[in-house]
């Protein structure tokens, strides 16, 4: 069977085993060191209400309980919800990586390498992929992503919408998608896929607002009460000014009360400076929009126009991760598949190359402080200098990488459309 199949085939297969392994490996290592995990710790609690007939009000929007849910109608028992959790997990991750090789095609670029990096940066996020939520609203992101290039806009902008209900930052390319349609003096697509996403967020949100309102509006007031999570850019910032004695900051456990489930970096700096990092980072956001849509308007080329946009993506998402006051390191997985996209799509090769390895760096530094801070420190109050100083080495890598996106971004738009040949065989335009 295997020899009738053509290479892509047969490296999908291939990368699918060895994730398979690699989500078993994660289960006996939790099984035999007896680690207890996010996934017991909180999702079960949550999924145990909702089976048993009551709605939690968690910090996620509605859609995310249905999936918080579903192993707990095959497995009662905390470890085997566990259990039932990451084969939930691996199979969308494997979602993600047909996706990936679809989108690929749809490119007309190498899929192998496609699943090659997002396997790879997978494997190195393992332990974020299997024990947290963040790689369901990735996987449908890129879904959206693959229906948008390839012009079936209502499915686009649904699954665009439900992303959001499962978890908030996919809106940001509500407005990346939609300034396509303006540039190019589409209303009619416009009204069309903002219609289309509003009837998917309505199909989650109304029967919420009927049956428990604090279901749309509690997890939005949780965010907005947050202090200064510990692996913030802004955390990381201010504290080597504490080593100095130029401000005073403290630990605060995240299981201390009025943490909201984070260790947090507090003080009057932090205190200050917390406040303001939404509104900054809503304003960066529009703005870099903004921006990405006048360099759209001058591109001809569909590639440059592909690479543009998968970059631009990217940059939107990092600014929402660095600005913001919360930057738990699961968030990585939220730009894996742009990342992705933005280097297969990238005509510079050595750049290509330097931003791959940097990335692969800062995943390998991400899972060494979370090893080191919470398997032998502990984490909370206990929490080292040297953990935060990794993490801001961490953070200062991944504001490189957009920075050398962002410049590249710059370049296609200054050289990129004086090329001759400006015709393309894509079978789309984005």
């Amino acid at each position: 069977m295997l020899e009738d199949m053509d290479r892509v085939k047969k490296m999908e297969i291939m990368y699918t085993v060895l994730l398979a392994i690699a989500f078993i490996g994660y289960l006996i290592a939790i099984y035999v060191l007896d680690i207890e995990t996010e996934v017991i710790r909180d999702r079960f609690p949550d999924a145990d209400q909702l089976f048993n007939g009551d709605i939690p009000i968690t910090e996620y929007p509605p859609l995310s309980l249905i999936f918080f849910v579903i192993p707990r109608i095959f497995f009662s028992d905390p470890f085997g919800y566990n259990i039932g959790y990451v084969i939930m997990i691996f199979v969308i991750t494997i979602v993600g990586l047909h996706l990936m090789r679809r989108t690929a095609e749809s490119l007309n670029m190498n899929p192998v390498w496609a699943m090659t990096i997002y396997s790879v940066l997978i494997a190195l996020l393992l332990e974020y992929v299997a024990d947290r939520y963040d790689i369901i609203p990735a996987v449908m992101t890129l879904a959206s992503f693959y229906f948008f290039i390839n012009k079936k806009m209502p499915a686009a902008f649904i699954i665009l919408a439900l992303a959001m209900m499962t978890k908030l930052y996919p809106a940001i390319l509500l407005p990346i998608y939609l300034i396509i349609y303006m540039v190019e003096r589409d209303w009619k697509g416009f009204a069309t896929g903002t219609v289309w996403f509003l009837i998917g967020a309505a199909v989650v949100a109304l029967p919420c607002l009927l049956i428990e309102p604090d279901l749309i509006m509690g997890f939005m007031g949780y965010h907005s009460a947050r202090p200064l999570e510990i692996d913030s850019f802004a955390a990381t910032l201010i504290y080597p000014f504490s080593l100095f004695g130029l401000t005073d900051v403290w630990i605060q456990a995240s299981t201390d009360a009025g943490s909201y489930g984070s260790d947090n970096l507090r003080g009057p700096l932090c205190d200050a400076v917390a406040p303001w990092l939404t509104p900054i980072m809503i304003v960066l956001i529009v703005l870099f929009i903004l921006w990405y849509g006048s360099v759209r308007y001058r591109l001809e080329k569909v590639d440059e126009r592909a690479f543009v946009l998968s970059a631009a993506i990217f940059i939107s998402l990092m600014i929402f991760i660095l600005v913001g006051k919360v930057l738990s390191s699961q968030y990585i997985i939220w730009v894996i598949p742009f990342l992705a996209l933005s280097l297969l799509l990238m005509k510079d090769h050595k750049l290509k190359w330097r931003i791959f390895w940097l990335s692969v760096a800062t995943v390998v530094l991400t899972q060494i402080n979370f090893a080191y801070t919470y398997l032998v420190t502990g984490g909370g109050e206990s929490i080292s200098s040297l953990s935060i100083i990794m993490i801001l080495v961490r953070n200062l890598m991944l504001l490189a990488i957009t920075l050398l996106l962002l410049k590249e971004i710059r370049n296609v738009r200054n050289h990129g459309s004086s090329d001759e040949d400006r015709c393309s065989d894509l079978p789309f335009k984005c």
